[in-house]
């Protein structure tokens, strides 16, 4: 009876060490596309919807770096309590074959925030500061209409 006991306690062990490390297992972005089949990339940003910007990335380079960013930050499946007033900065992904693609990186503090993508069923925390990347880009800034917005939630 105890060596059954014993058993059992091992194998909830093992079973309870393998679910929490599913738990707090670190992801990354795979974009479904390579940098060279896009067309342009369209970065937002906005606090207020209603208030949003928009520039059009059309470097291939500039875009070959946003991608290698993006595939680079990991990501965790973390708790984290929403912001109200948080700043999103969100991209649109223009392949030459018509599809899109988004990311939406919504800041719940200084250089962290949450990350969803186009397909994903949830979203994932991240220690990066995605929101920096609109000071990285040297494009001309226009207002946009809050029904352009990229919409994943």
């Amino acid at each position: 009876m105890r060596k059954l006991l014993l058993a059992l306690a091992v194998t909830l062990g093992l079973l309870l060490s393998i679910f929490l490390a599913a738990c707090s297992r670190t992801v990354y972005i795979e974009l479904p596309f390579e940098p060279a089949d896009l067309d342009k990339v369209e970065m937002f940003r906005f606090q207020n919807p209603a208030q949003a910007q928009k520039k059009i990335i059309t470097d291939p380079v500039d875009m070959k770096i946003l991608c290698d960013l993006l595939e680079s930050i990991s990501l965790k499946d973390k708790k984290t309590e929403p912001v109200a007033g948080g700043s999103v900065t969100s991209f649109r992904f223009h392949c030459t074959d018509g599809k899109t693609y988004e990311v939406v990186y919504s800041a719940i503090a200084v250089k962290s925030g949450r990350i969803k993508m186009t397909d994903w069923e949830t979203d994932y925390f991240t220690s990066a500061d995605l929101g920096a990347c609109w000071n990285n880009y040297d494009y001309p800034v226009t207002d946009v209409a809050e029904s352009e917005l990229p919409a994943l939630y």
